[in-house]
């Protein structure tokens, strides 16, 4: 799998540094800067120094110095990097590219996938947001910052920050690089509580927690995570495991604010009381909340009789008839199982 590099291009003030941290910030990119690769090779560090010495570093070495400046300044043995490390890890920017040798440079490196991102702003914008306003008019007729423009013919997408503000941009971006990852796939997993509110779902989301990278407990004083941390989860395929403290998966959907197409499986946690079981409270319960699974808690003769079960087929028979007409009125199967309320065991049908 490739290192993504983000390739930043655009005149004085268009917004490419903003972006740059932008990336860095939410998708922990590396962000190279173009000036601090071309430090060391003479000037004062100011704009047309590094003006000079970028056109001058393009006739020496056509382009080359800044594929070596990047290759030099990636984390060690980045390029071999797993294809299952996470996409931010294998993410860099590079701000700012100002010629066609620098891209095409970039371009035929092996195990390099550049993405090119220009960025325009009208020259009153660009003399606004000039951070060196005095020099800004030497600056801008530079044949270096001229030739700048002609980048955009060679992008992948073209953005005009005059009209398009700085988080609309990076979420321009982010999108055409795929940072968001696929909206519809399944990586939740909700855990929430059927017929009793008060049902203890600690037991089981403590037996799936190790097969999750993203553990969210409502109704406990931990804070929800921000829709951002959320998205950056998705982005690395992280699978996130939900123990809800209300009764409707839609209410612990909406709170955490995750869309239903990210759902994967819903468990719903049920304790039986034997001949007082309310059947009507299970369908209905079902029919709100569409479970995938379900998690018995036996309790009443059931849990007496059952309490020394390890596996499925050492229960009785009154409590496999008992499963077998709740799998049938939920319309799903019962995955999990506690002999009785005090059990420190679940017995589990199925690998998770």
């Amino acid at each position: 799998m490739a290192v993504t590099v983000v390739v930043v291009s655009g005149p004085i003030g268009a917004g490419k540094t903003t972006l740059a941290q932008g990336l860095a910030r939410r998708f922990g990119a590396l962000h190279l800067h173009s000036k601090d690769l071309l430090r060391g090779h003479g000037g004062d560090g100011s704009r047309r120094a590094l003006q000079d010495s970028s056109v001058t570093r393009d006739r020496e070495t056509g382009g080359r110095w800044l594929v070596e400046g990047v290759l030099a300044a990636l984390p060690g043995q980045c390029l071999a990097v797993s294809s299952r490390a996470n996409k931010t890890s294998r993410l860099i920017t590079v701000d700012a590219v100002s010629s066609k040798a620098q891209l095409d440079g970039l371009r035929a490196r092996p195990g390099l996938r550049v993405v090119h991102i220009h960025l325009e702003a009208s020259e009153p914008e660009q003399a606004l947001r000039c951070a060196e306003p005095d020099t800004f008019e030497t600056d801008w007729a530079h044949p270096a910052e001229r030739a700048v423009h002609e980048l955009a013919s060679l992008a992948e997408l073209v953005v005009d920050t005059a009209s398009v503000p700085p988080e609309a941009v990076l979420v321009r971006v982010a999108s055409r690089l795929g940072l968001y990852g696929r909206t519809g796939e399944r990586l939740v997993d909700l855990v929430i509580p059927g017929l009793h509110g008060d049902v203890d779902t600690r037991p089981l989301t403590a037996q799936l927690a190790p097969h999750y990278e993203v553990l969210l407990r409502l109704g406990v004083p931990d804070p929800v995570p921000l829709r951002e941390e959320l998205e950056d989860a998705f982005a690395r395929r992280h699978r996130v495991l939900i123990e809800s403290a209300g009764t409707m998966a839609s209410v612990c959907l909406a709170a955490t604010g995750i869309a239903p197409g990210r759902v994967r499986r819903i468990v719903m946690v049920c304790r039986s009381e034997g001949p007082t079981f309310n059947w009507v409270g299970l369908r209905e319960a079902a029919s709100l909340n569409g479970p995938t699974d379900l998690a018995l808690v036996l309790a009443g003769d059931l849990a007496s009789t059952n309490w020394a079960a390890r596996r499925f087929d050492q229960l009785t028979d009154a409590a496999r008839h008992h499963l077998e007409e709740l799998e049938r009125v939920a319309g799903a199967p019962v995955s999990f199982l506690a002999p009785s309320p005090q059990a420190r065991h679940l017995i589990e049908r199925r690998p998770w």
